[in-house]
Formats: structure tokens, sequence, C-alpha cells
């Protein structure tokens, strides 16, 4: 090795950093309990509408688009829509917590993961419902 090329502090490895596991802070759990439990009043909400909607999407089977009773199920569906509402309020609620460097700690992370999952949950079957009912509207 060349004189003045000899390895320097800056070049020798790095023990890698472990992360080290934390418990969810109670506070951010009771945050993330009042959103999953909107997100789950939110979906009852959606599944009272549900009914209403495929009963309407079907007396409109065969009807032109434009005929009343297709327009009474597009008015379903689109007051089914806006149930979901709440679902989706409490998902970005969830996803913004995320955001907050206090919620860093790997338990935190873990419980907004979680509960992010379980509302997505919801919140993908409330759009298959929905798409399901306009494909069958046309």
């Amino acid at each position: 090795m060349m004189p003045g090329f000899e390895k320097q502090p800056i070049d020798m490895p790095v023990a890698e950093a472990r992360e080290v596991h934390t418990p969810a802070d109670p506070a951010l759990q009771a945050a993330i309990a009042r959103q999953i439990e909107a997100a789950e009043a939110g979906d009852k909400e959606f599944a009272a509408r549900r009914g209403a909607a495929e009963d309407a999407v079907t007396r409109a089977a065969g009807q032109a688009q434009g005929s009343e009773l297709w327009v009474q199920a597009q008015e379903a569906v689109t007051a089914l829509e806006s149930a979901r509402t709440t679902v989706r309020d409490a998902a970005a609620s969830i996803d913004a917590l995320r955001d907050d460097p206090a919620n860093a700690a790997t338990g935190n992370r873990e419980a907004i993961d979680a509960a992010a999952k379980q509302v997505a949950g919801i919140e993908d079957a409330e759009t298959a419902a929905v798409a399901a009912l306009t494909a069958r509207l046309g």
C-alpha cells in the first residue's frame, strides 16, 4: 500500500445499529382504537345502505340508462358510495399518524400498520361492493 493510502477511520466498517423494540404508546393506541371504531361504525352504515342499493340495482336490471328505475338505482349506488366517507376518513387519520415523529418508535409503527391494514380491509371490501353494483348497473 502506498504511503498516505492507509485505511482511515472513516473507511472502516461501521457496526449496524439495531433498532430496539419499544411498546406502543397508550395514547396512540387509544387514538387508533377510536379510528377503528369509527371505521367499523361506518361499515355498519354502509352495510345498512347496501341492501337498498342491491335491491334498486336488481329492479333496474335490463332497463335503459336514464329510465326511472335506472336513475333510482344510480342514486342508491351514489348513496352507498357516500356511506364510505367514515371509513375513508378513519383510514386517512390512521395514515396521518405515520407522519408524526412522535410515532416513530417500533411499537407505534407496528400498531399504526396493523390498524391501517385492518381499515384497508374494510375499505377494500366496500370498494369491491360498489364496483360490483356499478358493473351490474352498466
